[in-house]
C-alpha cells in the first residue's frame, strides 16, 4: 500500500514537471516564431539596392562617425597611414519600422547588413579598406532607425612632414563620404561632432594622438553638376621620442662634440688624423641607419640628416686644417713670416689664446744647442758660434710658424665648439 503510494506522488510529480517544462518551450518556440515572422515580414517584398526613402525628392539623413581603436602602423616610406576603427552609421528606413504589440512587444531585431540597404561610404583617400568581419548585423528598431557598426581596418594615404624628425608631429586626414549620393539624396551629419571618438583607443608605444576634428564639407565636382558632401577628419599625432634620440640624435650630437677636440690634440702625437676619421666613420654608419629608417626621398629633408650631412663637412674641414698644420709643423718654413700675419695671429690672437712665441723660441734653441753641443762641438770657436747664430735664427723663425699652427688650433677648436653647440641645440630642440 505504501509502495503504491510513493509511485503515485512520483508519477504526479513527474507529469507537473513535464507540463512547467512543456509551457516553458512553448512561449520560447512562440516567441522565435513571432521574430521569425518579423523577420519574413519585413523581407516580403524588400529591396536593398533602392535608398529607403517615400519620395525620390526626399533627403535620407545618415549620421556618420568614427571610433578610433589603435594606430596599426605608420609607414613613411609608402606615405601610409594604417589604423582599426568603428564605422558607426545611423539610418532611418521606413520599410524597416513595425508596431511591437502584433509580435509580443519586440522593440528590435538584428539583420544581416546583406539583407538591407545601407549607405556606400568610402574612404576617398584609402589604399586599402577592409572589413575586419563582414558578417556584422545591423540592429534596427521597431521605428526604423537602423544602426550598423562595422570593424574596419583601414589605410590612409598621407603626406608626412619629416622635417623635424624625430621630434616630428604628424597631420593625417581621413575623409568619408558617400560614393554614389549626392548630397540631396544622402545627407551626411556627424554624430561626435566635432571630433573622433578615441574613448576605446589603445595606446601605441610610438605615437600619441593630441588632436582630433571633424567637418563637414560640400564639393562639386567636374563630372556631376551635383554637389557632393563629405566628413573630413583629420588625427594629428605626435612621436614618442626616447628610441630614437638614443638611437639617432643622442650619438650624433656627441660625435659632433668630439670635432673640436680634434684642435687640442698636440700635433706631435700624431692622432688627430685617425680621430678624425673615426669620427667620419661613425656619422656614416648613423647616416646609413638613418636611411634604412626613413624613404629615400623627402618633401623637406629633415634637420638631423642635414645635422649628419654638416657635421661630416665639419670634420672633413678638421682633417684638411690638420693636414696643412702637421706639415708647417713638421717642415717649418725657411723664409720668416711677414710681419702682418705675425701681428695678428702670433702676437694679437697668440695673447687671446695663450700661446707664447718665447717659449717655443727657448725651446727650440736649447735642442738646437744640445744637438751641437753632443756632435763635439766648442764654444769657444768662432766659426761654431757664427753657425750657432744661424741655426738659432732658423730656429726663431720655425717657431714663429709653429705658433702660428697652435694660434690656427686654438682659434679654430673655439669656433668649431660653438658651430657644434648650436647645431646640437637645434636639432634637440
Amino acid at each position: 500500500m505504501g509502495l503504491q503510494y510513493l509511485t503515485g506522488r512520483a508519477l504526479f510529480a513527474l507529469c507537473l514537471v513535464s507540463l512547467v517544462c512543456s509551457d516553458g518551450s512553448h512561449e520560447n518556440i512562440s516567441f522565435l516564431g513571432e521574430e521569425q515572422h518579423l523577420f519574413t515580414h519585413l523581407m516580403e517584398g524588400y529591396e536593398k539596392s533602392i535608398r529607403p526613402v517615400k519620395k525620390s525628392s526626399d533627403t535620407l539623413g545618415v549620421s556618420f562617425g568614427i571610433t578610433l581603436v589603435s594606430i596599426a602602423n605608420v609607414d613613411f616610406k609608402t606615405n601610409h597611414f594604417e589604423i582599426v576603427i568603428w564605422l558607426k552609421q545611423m539610418w532611418q528606413d521606413f520599410q524597416l519600422s513595425w508596431t511591437p504589440e502584433d509580435y509580443n512587444g519586440i522593440g528590435n531585431i538584428v539583420i544581416p547588413h546583406d539583407r538591407i540597404w545601407q549607405p556606400d561610404i568610402m574612404l576617398f583617400n584609402a589604399y586599402k579598406l577592409d572589413y575586419m568581419d563582414k558578417a556584422f548585423p545591423a540592429y534596427v528598431m521597431s521605428s526604423g532607425h537602423t544602426m550598423w557598426i562595422p570593424h574596419v581596418r583601414a589605410t590612409a594615404i598621407c603626406n608626412f612632414d619629416l622635417t623635424h624628425f624625430p621630434y616630428d608631429t604628424q597631420v593625417c586626414e581621413l575623409k568619408f563620404g558617400s560614393w554614389t549620393y549626392n548630397d540631396n539624396q544622402v545627407n551626411l551629419t556627424h554624430i561626435d561632432y566635432p571630433r573622433v571618438d578615441t574613448s576605446s583607443f589603445l595606446s601605441h608605444p610610438e605615437w600619441n594622438i593630441t588632436e582630433t576634428t571633424a567637418k563637414k564639407n560640400i564639393k562639386k565636382y567636374p563630372c556631376c553638376p551635383e554637389l557632393y558632401g563629405d566628413i573630413t577628419y583629420t588625427i594629428t599625432i605626435k612621436r614618442l621620442t626616447p628610441l630614437y634620440t638614443r638611437a639617432f640624435a643622442t650619438p650624433c650630437v656627441l660625435l659632433a662634440l668630439l670635432i673640436p677636440l680634434m684642435f687640442l690634440v698636440p700635433v706631435e702625437s700624431k692622432q688627430k688624423t685617425n680621430l678624425g676619421i673615426g669620427i667620419f666613420v661613425c656619422l656614416s654608419v648613423l647616416l646609413l641607419m638613418f636611411e634604412m629608417t626613413l624613404p629615400s626621398a623627402f618633401s623637406a629633408l629633415p634637420k638631423i640628416a642635414m645635422f649628419y650631412v654638416g657635421a661630416m663637412v665639419l670634420v672633413t674641414v678638421c682633417l684638411i686644417v690638420t693636414t696643412i698644420t702637421s706639415s708647417i709643423w713638421y717642415h717649418s718654413p725657411s723664409t720668416p713670416m711677414p710681419d702682418c700675419m705675425k701681428r695678428f695671429f702670433v702676437d694679437c690672437c697668440g695673447r687671446i689664446v695663450c700661446v707664447s712665441t718665447t717659449s717655443h723660441y727657448l725651446m727650440n734653441t736649447a735642442e738646437v744647442s744640445m744637438t751641437h753641443i753632443h756632435d763635439g762641438g766648442s764654444d769657444g770657436d768662432g766659426a761654431d758660434k757664427v753657425q750657432m747664430m744661424h741655426m738659432s735664427r732658423g730656429q726663431g723663425v720655425a717657431a714663429e710658424w709653429r705658433a702660428l699652427t697652435l694660434v690656427i688650433d686654438r682659434l679654430l677648436f673655439i669656433v668649431f665648439l660653438a658651430i657644434s653647440i648650436v647645431l646640437s641645440v637645434a636639432i634637440m630642440g
